[in-house]
């Protein structure tokens, strides 16, 4: 299943970056395009996280430092992010079912790897999503903050 989800992000990438040259689309409220930039970087910044973090640290064990301990699916959030701004950018409905779909799509990743992580790691990996939120990367950044303030306070 999680091919078939990856295939479809794949098509849904290649729609994105292509219909918006080949049709000549331009964007109607040209104000979104900053907030646009704005959502790439915001992805592109996760998901370099996320693989910087993981050559460093490896998979074979749950890893809960860095991005990692902010949200546990920081890729895919990034990539969901990304698709995001391409409806900002291009501002067409094509552009926006076909993100809407990849975005749906990243959220059922981001649950089969939850599921996935449970079989593999077992009460390590159920403690870490007790602690690190799935997504929500504000909620994530408080928890982490907060975890910060009661290690001080524990030393």
């Amino acid at each position: 299943m999680d091919n078939v989800l990856m295939g479809v992000i794949g098509i849904a990438f290649f729609l994105n970056m292509l219909l918006p040259y080949s049709l000549d689309m331009a964007p109607s409220i040209e104000g979104l395009l900053v907030v646009g930039w704005i959502m790439l970087g915001i992805g592109m910044s996760f998901v370099a996280l996320s693989v910087l973090t993981l050559r460093r640290m490896g998979t074979s064990r749950v890893v809960d430092s860095g991005i990692y301990g902010i949200v546990r699916h920081p890729m895919y959030l990034g990539g969901l992010i990304m698709f995001l701004s391409h409806v900002l950018f291009f501002q067409n409905w094509i552009i926006v079912i076909s993100s809407t779909v990849a975005a749906i799509c990243c959220y059922l990743l981001i649950l089969s790897e939850d599921q996935r992580n449970m079989e593999s790691f077992g009460s390590s990996y159920k403690r870490y999503m007790k602690a690190v939120p799935r997504a929500n990367f504000l909620l994530g950044i408080i928890q982490s903050i907060n975890r910060r303030k009661k290690k001080k306070e524990t030393s």
